[in-house]
């Protein structure tokens, strides 16, 4: 049962949270959002670690700047540039341009780390690719297309990609929940200072902000770190092939809520773009799995057809 919730948890915040930074940023500048939903993060996923694990030991310098150093790249690079490209992009496009993660992390993997990409994912990758083309296509020029804010949102996931390739090479804290507390702490440091520099005063800006970009700023800090909280239980406890299921059931809700809930307006190939992106997820994420039980099943149908055979021959020859 708490398995189910948790999947259930995963799928539909995660799948919602775009949605709610496009609320949020109706009223309240993009890094103060970033600030207090990291502020808040920070805390919860710190409770929770000392509620699940108890007493850790603490992390060395070293663990502390490589959580600083990704933290700067994952919410700053990463969830801030889509943060402000919400301000003039609908929700569920940023959401359908983050689904082609996976593919962007793999060549950063093949880049940094000398990981091979086998045949399959590069075929996941040619057609979640040509998906995401078919999305940003208006109907003019594909330069047209480019607008700051999707240039912003590609670049938000490029920062994105490169945070989750590199925090295979650096030493980070071994708890994870410990570890994204850091990550969180820091960038709530960074842009709260920040934002106080380059915007209002956080009091006057939440005064004057609307109730629903506030219910929508709470949503982000308590109930996304909440998802976070039953991912890292999930990671732990389920196939972690089973757990990256998200990656293809959230872009699905998050073009549900923002074309009816959302009333947003969908692009002239959004039929055609977000079967192929989400095909393209698939190969990556399952291909190689699917194209291994192929061959196992061709490898078991040969060895019993080899051992027909051999009973056929051994007939015949006492015959």
């Amino acid at each position: 049962m708490l398995i189910a919730l948790c999947y259930l948890t995963l799928f539909v915040v995660w799948g919602s949270t775009y949605f709610f930074i496009k609320m949020a940023v109706e009223s309240i500048p993009p890094f103060y959002i970033i600030g207090l939903r990291c502020l808040g993060g920070s805390i919860l996923l710190w409770a929770l670690s000392r509620i699940s694990r108890g007493k850790t030991s603490m992390p060395t310098r070293k663990q502390v700047l490589s959580s600083l150093i990704l933290g700067v790249l994952l919410m700053i690079g990463g969830t801030g540039l889509i943060t402000i490209a919400e301000q003039s992009v609908d929700s569920y496009i940023a959401a359908l341009l983050i689904a082609s993660t996976p593919m962007v992390v793999a060549a950063y993997d093949r880049v940094l780390l000398g990981i091979r990409i086998a045949p399959i994912r590069l075929l996941g990758i040619a057609i979640g690719f040509t998906g995401v083309a078919l999305l940003l296509y208006n109907g003019g020029s594909f330069a047209d297309s480019l607008s700051p804010g999707i240039l912003l949102v590609i670049s938000g996931v490029g920062f994105w990609g490169l945070a989750t390739s590199l925090g295979h090479k650096m030493e980070t804290p071994p708890d994870p929940l410990i570890n994204s507390s850091l990550q969180m702490f820091f960038v709530s440091a960074i842009c709260l200072l920040g934002s106080s520099f380059a915007y209002a005063p956080l009091p006057q800006v939440l005064a004057q902000a609307s109730t629903q970009s506030l219910l929508a700023l709470l949503y982000l800090a308590v109930v996304g770190s909440l998802a976070y909280g039953a991912y890292t239980y999930l990671i732990a406890h389920e196939p972690a092939i089973r757990v990256s299921s998200y990656s293809l059931v959230n872009p699905v809700i998050a073009t549900l809520l923002g074309l009816v809930v959302g009333d947003e307006t969908p692009v002239p190939l959004l039929a055609a773009g977000l079967p192929l992106v989400l095909v393209g997820v698939a190969l990556m994420l399952y291909g190689e799995v699917v194209v291994e039980k192929i061959k196992g099943k061709n490898r078991i149908s040969l060895h019993r057809k080899d051992a027909k055979g051999a009973k056929k021959d051994k007939k015949g020859a006492s015959d």
